[in-house]
């Protein structure tokens, strides 16, 4: 593995953002706010990010969680713009306990991950949104107790996992954080994610998969992280790249997220 390659593609290829995301994960540089700006100017009045991080758009589910992954990436997540995210969470979830997409959505050409109203990107978006809360340390807060009792239910109905893979990745980092009374639900989906063929995984979704579990604090010896970490190694292309599920233009994002994880498993 050639990590000076990565480093030197991102700096070729990368965004502002993409390259400052890059120097935080790796050295704990401090972002330049001037280049944190357009980013963090996208945010809406009610704490959300639009639809398509496009200014002016309404806010949605998933835009306002990655959002948070990149604050995360940029050293933010005690910002004043990220406790406007987390309340805008807060504020969307349902009685349920679950998530699903901003309703005004439905007119727009999605992906399935976000069709809102669909059991699955209820499942994926109540995963991602409980886990963030998680991550946040809030895990006294009412709303993280009912998103676990909602994603137990659907647990124990045997529907959670039943949908797209990144929800079994992010439910299963989400229950070892949430401890004891749920380790049989993480165990149960990291055997999911054993059992998936490598030949099936994406490098983005390992590199993202890692990535979650390493905040979970999966150890490097369970079996899930030395199969990914071994994979990433040897797909790595000759520019130093790793591929991304969202096809060439996110091949920077995906690289990032493989460092990512090389950072927290595989000291680099």
């Amino acid at each position: 593995m050639d990590i000076t390659k990565s480093i030197h593609f991102i700096e070729e290829n990368g965004s502002d953002i993409e390259k400052v995301r890059l120097r935080h994960i790796l050295y704990d540089a401090i972002p330049n706010p001037e280049i944190l700006h357009p980013f963090l100017e996208l945010q809406n009045g009610d704490g959300g990010f639009p639809h398509s991080k496009i200014k002016g758009y309404p806010s949605t589910t998933i835009d306002t969680l990655n959002a948070l992954w990149w604050m995360e990436e940029l050293g933010m997540l005690h910002s004043s713009s990220s406790e406007k995210a987390f309340i805008y969470l807060i504020d969307a979830q349902l009685e349920d306990g679950g998530w699903d997409e901003n309703p005004p959505l439905s007119q727009e050409n999605l992906p399935p991950w976000i069709v809102p109203g669909s059991l699955h990107t209820r499942h994926y978006l109540s995963a991602y949104s409980a886990f963030w809360l998680a991550i946040k340390g809030f895990h006294s807060f009412p709303a993280f107790r009912m998103a676990l009792d909602y994603l137990d239910t659907h647990f124990l109905e045997k529907t959670l996992f039943k949908g797209f893979l990144h929800t079994t990745w992010i439910a299963s980092s989400l229950f070892l954080m949430a401890g004891e009374p749920y380790i049989e639900a993480a165990m149960s989906g990291l055997q999911i994610l054993i059992r998936k063929p490598k030949s099936e995984w994406e490098d983005s979704q390992l590199a993202w998969a890692l990535d979650c579990l390493g905040k979970a604090g999966l150890p490097r010896k369970h079996p899930f992280v030395q199969m990914g970490i071994k994979e990433l190694i040897r797909r790595q292309a000759p520019d130093g790249s790793w591929s991304s599920e969202d096809g060439q233009v996110f091949v920077v994002n995906g690289t990032i997220a493989a460092l990512k994880a090389f950072k927290h498993y595989h000291p680099i």
